[in-house]
């Protein structure tokens, strides 16, 4: 059996959270939810390593975006894709986030912006 990809939300609102949280494991992925960067941190410390980290930029504390670039400076998650929720546009540059989705956004743009993102992050497949 090949393990399903496993992503983690980050996101302080609560409905929004839960529906992106049930839509993705609707669709057969493994799920982890936190609410902040601080939270979103100690999932990351205990969990294994995620394929994709889904993060809302308009948090208390610590911002979306911080928490980007301080993922992409943890050797430990290099090649783990970061994607940004976000009605602003989004900071540029070497810690930014590999894709954005913008809201309002629906379903599809959701779970086409995750599959794109987890393919990206695949190794290349060799030619013979």
């Amino acid at each position: 059996m090949v393990p399903r990809p496993h992503i983690l939300i980050v996101d302080d609102d609560v409905a929004l959270l839960e529906n992106i949280s049930e839509c993705l494991s609707g669709e057969g992925f493994e799920v982890s939810v936190a609410r902040d960067a601080a939270g979103a941190l100690a999932r990351l410390a205990a969990l294994p390593r995620p394929a994709l980290v889904i993060v809302d930029q308009l948090m208390p504390g610590m911002t979306g975006s911080e928490l980007v670039a301080q993922l992409r400076r943890e050797p430990a998650l290099a090649g783990v894709r970061l994607v940004l929720i976000s009605g602003l546009p989004p900071p540029a540059g070497p810690n930014a986030a590999d894709a954005v989705l913008e809201k309002p956004f629906g379903v599809e743009r959701l779970i086409g912006t995750v599959r794109a993102q987890l393919a990206a992050g695949q190794p290349a497949a060799s030619s013979p």
